[in-house]
């Protein structure tokens, strides 16, 4: 019957349907409305289906729980082992569950009735006869009495449960089955066990066991379960490839102190059928991947790994009875393993402490910045992590971990590859060395990476070995080395690791050896042409790391696409790379073996175009500090008188190719080229600071007497730091306190700078000394750093900071191991001996002595200040440490930086911040120290007159005559007369670098009258010679020669 009310008895929902329009006043608020009542429908229907599915899913467990309860009850009073066992796959099919005391009976129940024999054949084989599937049950069972055995270790049962695993895996027990049935049941069971983390669970196991170890006891379950690690290797034919090698590799020998907490019979048992040498170490070094997988992931499970294979290999002699195949694999297993571990390993295993738990910026000071006061890095480029602390590392694993880098076990290892014998294989090498190049990154930082580097080059030995490694390993195998793809594949190349090993080794040699022994021929172990082929494989690939960059740290080596950038060399790689052709150039400086364009790689760089990029990046740099120094700081100074920031060498090869390359291998580009670089990247900061020389907005101005030159320029400029950018007027006060007329277009300046420097680096006013060859470094006496003696070296820096920013020569030379200071780099052995010949000499001796325990020497030296004696230790509590053969190099290398690094610091360290006030320290890092004198005075060269001629200003003479016969004489002036002149011209007897036409001001010759017997004279503060109208050559050349040689002439205009 038709219902009005659209309802059809109780059963029907009613969905209060309203089509009338009367509620509504709009037609937005009806399709809210009827939205609104949607989406309560759908809710409703949600909520009905989810209270269904809940429903079911409790029926499903109460149904499920109910079955498992009813099959426990059958199977408690069976003795049907088929029963048993396909009940006990069922109740385990999703684990122990909340049955497991009930279940855990059952299964023994079942082992006990397996382990029964009837007729020689156990009885858990019977169910074969009739059903080949048994094979799976017997494998499922037999996964789950091990997880049984790792949840309760300790229980009664475990005995039963153990015997009735080594009876499944035995290859004996199926001896009586056919042929057919045989293989398929050990086939079926083996892979069961290979895919359900068996060597993992065993493992786990044993840990459970190893934690409760008594003191002198040991847990007896220790030795079944050990059997069982390779049980199931008896059921396989062939074991290449086998899924159970890898969780061997990487969790059980991650085990702390393995072969400690075995048992006798277990440890026994594991030596001889774990095939360590023969199967596991070959099988990683094959597959390297699975050394960063499971427990080895982590820096605890490689050290714990690194420990057990030294034990066994070394302490339990497995590498002498193994021989060399052993050996090899070993050494680059070990090396591959060394080589994943954090920073800092080596100093942990030491038992040193280690700071590197701050939060570390992802861009750092190099070993060779010793002296950099580095900014921070901007925010968008600073990118900091926080290291966890390590743990202390337990004396029973370090003690074993030391093993590896002890001169014995280390001359065990070099002798395999001096003398190979004749079934070494043909990777020995490549093992060596990536064993080396493992031990040397894992203890970098510790006391024991020095050690390993002389155990390499002792004696004859070291010679032989670096001969070899450069023979049969690196000479000829890098001949593409100038092709970028050397270094964007370098990590999969496997001559790397012989290449790296031998610059790890000549960089430590090139540190430790003087000149002499470095070029005789008995001495070094390569020739000269053999190093330059080496330098220039170094310049190649530090030549790319530059350009193209470095390896993520966080990423793996790969072959897959995209892999260019991890596959390329690392940063310390990059760095080791640079010491090495900076370490050669340093010695090519002092004695000259190589063409000067060896080192530079014009073939690869656009010179115009990486000027112009050079100068962009560095102006980049300075506008993005500009940007945050204007944020961060509300003084109000103005831009131009703000320090620029300064960045390390790591950083610039982070943040700019170009200015990476140039500050790190500056001798890879042409030094007219950096010159060039030099000079626009202070145009260039003219113009961004907007110094205009001709506007009087941006001058200081500055009073001087002429009797006290340097001390009036301290008091009125010392103050403002990089404001001396700006222009400096002077005006002169005389002897009579009578101010000089003259306004100062730059000539009064200039002849302030040239009378101040000869004042402040005069060798009698105490701040500065001279060497034998009369170069000057700071004094080292105490006084010297005293505050106010230290505000004079800041001035000076100064001072001489401005003369380069402004293109002046200052007639000064500085010692080399003084300008390394300014260039961040190590002064080494033969920089002492332009300091102090016979301490040199004493220690060259020490160096060769064979028994310098007879010298009686210690760490600490004595020094002797104003007749006061003081003993200073070069270590802690030096004076108590006897120098002996194995420490000898520390010694020596500890003197000279203390002669030449920490006598001067201070001193060094102001003199360079006021430099570094006005010129960048990234800008000087472009040169070595020699061309960074060229830099300063000018170029040890010969003077090049037409040059002089060409870029000279002749005015006032009224004919052509006494100018033609000025470059004639001039022309015929020797070396030494002509730079007699242009010292007396010029108060600088060198030339400027890139020629006369960087002179500033302009070199001059101006008409001095026509009194011929005048002497010429000159304005050095103007570069100009006043020359009086001579009318013969002869007249000219007398009287041009007397006034250079006699010091006449220095007057003003």
């Amino acid at each position: 019957m038709f219902n009005p009310n659209f309802s059809s008895g109780s059963r029907h929902r009613n969905n209060d349907i309203n089509l009338s329009t009367s509620q509504s006043t709009s037609s937005s608020a009806l399709l809210s409305n009827i939205r609104n009542e949607r989406n309560q429908r759908e809710q409703k229907r949600r909520e009905e289906i989810a209270a269904l599915r809940i429903q079911k899913t409790w029926r499903g467990r109460r149904v499920n729980k109910r079955f498992r309860e009813d099959l426990i009850d059958q199977l408690k009073g069976s003795n049907d082992i088929e029963v048993l066992g396909r009940g006990l796959v069922v109740l385990l099919r999703n684990g122990w569950g909340s049955n497991r005391v009930a279940i855990h009976a059952i299964t023994t129940q079942f082992c006990e009735l397996g382990l029964n024999k009837d007729g020689g054949t156990y009885r858990f084989l019977r169910p074969l006869n009739n059903h080949s599937d048994w094979s799976i049950a017997l494998g499922s069972i037999s996964i789950r009495v091990l997880e049984l055995i790792d949840l309760e270790p300790l229980a009664p049962t475990v005995s039963t449960c153990l015997s009735f695993l080594e009876a499944v895996l035995d290859s004996k027990t199926y001896a009586q089955l056919s042929d057919g049935l045989r293989t398929d049941t050990q086939s079926s069971i083996l892979g069961i066990v290979q895919s359900r983390r068996w060597v993992e669970t065993i493992v786990k196991a044993m840990e459970n066991l190893i934690a409760k170890n008594l003191p002198k006891k040991k847990q007896p379950f220790l030795t079944p379960l050990t059997r069982l690690l390779t049980a199931p290797m008896a059921l396989s034919v062939d074991l290449t490839g086998s899924p159970l090698i890898p969780p061997l590799i990487n969790h059980l020998l991650a085990i702390p102190s393995l072969p400690s907490t075995l048992p006798i019979p277990a440890l026994t048992y594991l030596s001889t059928n774990l095939n360590l040498f023969n199967l596991l170490l070959p099988y990683a070094s094959q597959n390297p991947g699975v050394l960063s997988e499971g427990r080895l992931k982590t820096e605890v499970g490689k050290t714990c790994f690194l420990g057990n294979l030294a034990t066994f290999g070394i302490t339990g002699g497995m590498l002498s009875r193994f021989g060399v195949e052993g050996i090899s694999s070993w050494m680059n297993v070990i090396g591959k393993v060394l080589s994943g571990v954090d920073e800092g390993w080596g100093k942990w295993v030491d038992g040193l402490d280690d700071d590197d738990d701050e939060p570390m910026p992802l861009v750092m000071d190099s070993d060779d910045e010793e002296n950099e006061d580095p900014s921070p890095l901007p925010p968008a480029r600073a990118r900091a992590k926080t290291k966890p602390r390590r743990q202390t590392l337990p004396s029973s694993i370090a003690s074993k971990l030391t093993v590896l880098a002890t001169p014995q076990h280390l001359s065990t290892l070099s002798s395999q590859v001096i003398s190979p014998s004749s079934n070494a294989p043909p990777t020995i090498l490549q093992d060596f060395a990536t064993f080396y190049v493992g031990l040397l990154s894992a203890f970098k930082g510790s006391p024991k990476w020095e050690g390993i580097l002389d155990a390499l080059l002792e004696g004859d030995r070291g010679k032989g070995l670096t001969k070899r490694i450069w023979r049969e390993g690196v000479r000829g195998r890098w001949t593409e080395s100038s092709d970028p793809e050397s270094w964007d594949t370098l990590k999969l190349n496997p001559q790397t690791p012989p290449l790296i090993l031998l610059t790890y080794m000549y960089n430590h040699y090139l540190l430790l050896t003087p000149d002499d022994e470095f070029f005789s021929t008995t001495s070094n172990a390569l020739s000269t042409d053999e190093i330059l082929e080496l330098a220039g494989i170094w310049r190649d690939l530090a030549f790319w790391g530059y350009m193209n960059g470095v390896a993520d740290p966080a990423t793996k080596a790969t072959s897959g696409a995209g892999s260019q950038m991890q596959n390329r060399g690392n940063e310390e790689v990059r760095g080791l790379f640079t010491r090495g052709v900076t370490r050669v150039v340093e010695r090519n400086a002092r004695r000259h073996f190589a063409d000067p364009d060896f080192w530079v790689m014009k073939s690869q760089l656009d010179l115009k175009g990486f000027v112009e990029a050079a100068v962009y990046e560095d102006a980049e740099l300075a506008q993005s500090n500009d940007v945050d120094t204007e944020m961060a700081d509300s003084s109000t100074l103005p831009r131009w008188a703000r320090a620029r920031q300064k960045f390390t060498k790591r950083q610039l090869a982070y943040i700019s190719p170009r200015l990476g390359l140039l500050n790190n291998l500056p001798m890879s580009v042409p030094f007219q080229t950096r010159l060039e670089v030099f000079r626009k990247f202070i145009e260039s900061d003219q113009q961004r600071l907007g110094i205009d020389y001709h506007s009087r907005r941006q001058r200081n101005y500055a009073k001087i007497r002429r009797t006290h030159i340097s001390q009036d320029g301290f008091d009125e400029l010392g103050e403002l730091g990089p404001a001396l950018k700006s222009r400096i007027e002077i005006t002169f006060v005389d002897q009579y306190g009578l101010t000089e007329a003259g306004i100062d277009g730059g000539g009064l300046f200039k002849e302030f700078l040239t009378n101040l420097s000869k004042e402040v680096f005069d060798t009698n006013r105490g701040l500065w000394l001279a060497t034998d060859q009369n170069e000057l470094y700071p004094n080292p006496h105490s006084y010297a750093t005293e505050s106010h003696q230290l505000a004079w070296y800041r001035f000076i820096g100064q001072i001489l900071g401005k003369a380069m920013y402004e293109g002046m020569l200052v007639d000064v030379s500085f010692a080399g191991f003084f300008l390394a200071k300014w260039l961040g780099r190590q002064s080494y052995l033969d920089d002492l001996n332009s300091l102090d010949k016979d301490l040199y000499k004493g220690l060259i001796i020490l160096k060769n002595y064979p028994k310098p325990e007879e010298l009686a020497l210690n760490f600490a030296m004595t020094e002797d200040d104003f007749g006061v004696k003081r003993n200073i230790d070069l270590i802690h509590n030096g004076s108590e440490v006897a120098v002996t053969a194995e420490n000898r190099h520390e010694y020596i290398q500890l003197v000279c930086k203390y002669k030449l690094d920490r006598q001067i610091y201070a001193q060094s360290r102001a003199f360079f911040n006021g430099l570094s006030d006005l010129i960048d320290p990234k800008w000087l890092r472009m040169f070595d120290q020699q061309e960074l004198q060229q830099l300063i005075g000018g170029e040890e060269t010969l003077i090049d007159i037409d040059d002089l001629r060409a870029h000279c200003h002749v005015d006032g003479f009224p004919n052509d005559i006494t100018p033609r016969l000025f470059w004639k004489v001039v022309k015929g002036f020797s070396h030494e007369e002509r730079r007699a002149l242009l010292r007396f011209v010029t108060s600088c007897s060198r030339p400027p670098l890139l020629g006369f036409g960087y002179l500033y001001p302009k070199f001059g010759v101006k008409f001095n009258g026509p009194d011929l017997d005048r002497l010429p004279t000159a304005s050095a503060c103007f570069n100009l010679l006043k020359l009086p109208g001579y009318t013969t050559e002869q007249s000219l050349r007398t009287k041009l020669l007397q006034a250079i040689t006699s010091g006449a002439g220095f007057d003003m205009s």
